[in-house]
């Protein structure tokens, strides 16, 4: 049978056979060249035989040449990625791919496979009738509001443009060598890790063990130029009470995944001596914003549009100050699987971002399914958050609302983590009640050590919920 690779897997060919020694993949104690890359993804490609008239199909493997290889594999055959989290249950990743129309899966269990036989390919009998067409060449997993699963479908071609323009804006070059520590499976990873190296030979630089400074170690030990990393994990590093030195070798440190607290940012910055440079991007368009001077995030925002991604702000409530951001770019996916949404598709996807603009930079101001609906009034819990962050003693502030009782209205709820503790109820109330209106004064409080989060490093919802659940009034418990 005949295959026509796609457009990536022919430019990482010409890479591996333009310089097979030419190291890809690296650790404290290993090395994978392009060669041995190109030679494991053709293993690969071989399996997938068993996978034949499946378009879409799964694939599950963890950082690693294993990742890269596989993510060629299914290229070279023509087939389009479902990305899967390799830290999910195997049950998990086969309901995914079920629900999503994936009817193989490839997997490797290991980052760093031994041998061509650590490839699987396992049958999906029960997915379901795709509609994923022949121009969906990667499906990235996203949450829904059901729990059920989701996938954001785009183009190979538009994956690439968002890598061209973020590799623009960022400064990135070819002989970079760039911190694999957050998942490539996620669409963060993917397109700050995995890209990179695919499709300029960027060097990947892998920790071997776990840890907070397992990421450090591993950048000292073989030269990371290039940090990506996420929120929680500079939080964890500043809270060590005898934090690192910083690897001399990394000049660029970017944050992303979630909102970056400008005290931390600052701290960050004063401790070790660079700047966090913060990303704003979604699975479903690539890139939106980034803070190309290393200045945004101590100022609260979260810098300026990529490099051709055009930003609008749309109110979602008549006049009002914050808009929805809406994005327009050739980064932008077909739409989500397997139901697709009119605010997703032809080159335009609308956010539940609200923000404004500060001159040319963006300020997010929480997002429009977040908004709390008291008796009629339209809270934002941004605002309850800054208050409370000015309060000493207080780390970080989530507010939500929760449904009343009636369901007619919402009730506010407020986490907010405390370490040091010396906090109380009373307090909190005292403060709220001489700082914000009396319908944004949070209903209940619940002190904690930490903010619940993924393991993408996102505030844990469900987690939230879980702790202000059956809490009225006075939660002190």
């Amino acid at each position: 049978m005949t295959y026509e690779p796609s457009t990536l897997a022919r430019a990482f060919a010409r890479l591996a056979d333009d310089e097979p020694w030419a190291p890809l993949v690296v650790s404290s104690s290993r090395r994978t060249t392009r060669g041995e890359v190109a030679a494991l993804a053709q293993a690969g490609a071989s399996a997938l035989d068993a996978a034949a008239g499946a378009h879409l199909v799964g694939f599950s493997a963890p950082n690693g040449p294993a990742f890269l290889a596989g993510v060629l594999a299914l290229r070279q055959r023509g087939h389009g990625v479902l990305l899967l989290d390799p830290m999910a249950p195997l049950a998990e990743r086969r309901r995914s791919c079920a629900a999503l129309g994936a009817r193989a899966m490839l997997s490797c269990t290991r980052g760093w496979p031994i041998d061509a036989a650590e490839w699987v390919v396992a049958a999906i009998p029960d997915a379901m009738a795709s509609d994923a067409g022949d121009d969906v060449g990667f499906v990235k997993l996203t949450s829904g509001s059901t729990g059920a699963p989701r996938g954001v479908a785009a183009t190979e071609a538009a994956l690439l443009a968002d890598d061209e323009a973020l590799a623009r804006t960022m400064g990135l070059r070819a002989d970079d060598h760039i911190l694999g520590a957050i998942p490539m499976s996620h669409s963060y990873g993917f397109s700050s890790v995995a890209l990179p190296a695919l499709r300029r030979g960027s060097i990947v630089v892998v920790p071997e063990e776990e840890g907070p400074l397992a990421p450090l170690g591993a950048a000292a030990a073989a030269g990371a130029t290039v940090f990506p990393s996420a929120p929680a994990y500079l939080q964890a590093l500043l809270k060590l009470s005898q934090p690192p030195s910083w690897p001399s070798c990394v000049r660029l440190v970017i944050s992303a995944s979630a909102p970056l607290p400008s005290d931390v940012a600052s701290q960050f910055h004063a401790r070790f001596g660079l700047p966090v440079h913060v990303f704003y991007g979604a699975s479903e368009c690539g890139g939106i914003c980034y803070d190309r001077e290393g200045t945004a995030a101590e100022q609260g925002t979260v810098g300026e549009p990529v490099d051709g991604v055009t930003v609008r702000l749309e109110a979602p409530f008549g006049e009002c100050e914050e808009g929805l951001v809406t994005v327009e770019s050739p980064s932008v996916a077909l739409g989500y699987l397997p139901t697709g949404d009119p605010r997703l598709g032809g080159g335009r996807f609308v956010t539940s971002d609200l923000a404004v603009f500060e001159g040319s930079a963006l300020r997010l101001r929480g997002r429009v399914d977040g908004l709390i609906n008291v008796k009629g009034k339209k809270v934002n819990p941004t605002e309850i958050e800054s208050v409370l962050q000015r309060m000493p003693g207080v780390a970080e502030v989530v507010a939500f609302g929760v449904p009343s009782a009636d369901k007619a209205s919402d009730t506010v709820r407020a986490v907010i983590a405390c370490p040091g503790g010396g906090l109380g109820y009373d307090d909190v109330m005292a403060w709220c009640r001489a700082h914000l209106p009396e319908h944004k004064v949070p209903r209940s409080v619940v002190l904690v050590s930490a903010i619940p989060r993924t393991a993408r490093g996102k505030v844990s919802r469900a987690e939230l919920l879980a702790l202000v659940g059956g809490h009225r009034g006075d939660p002190r418990a």
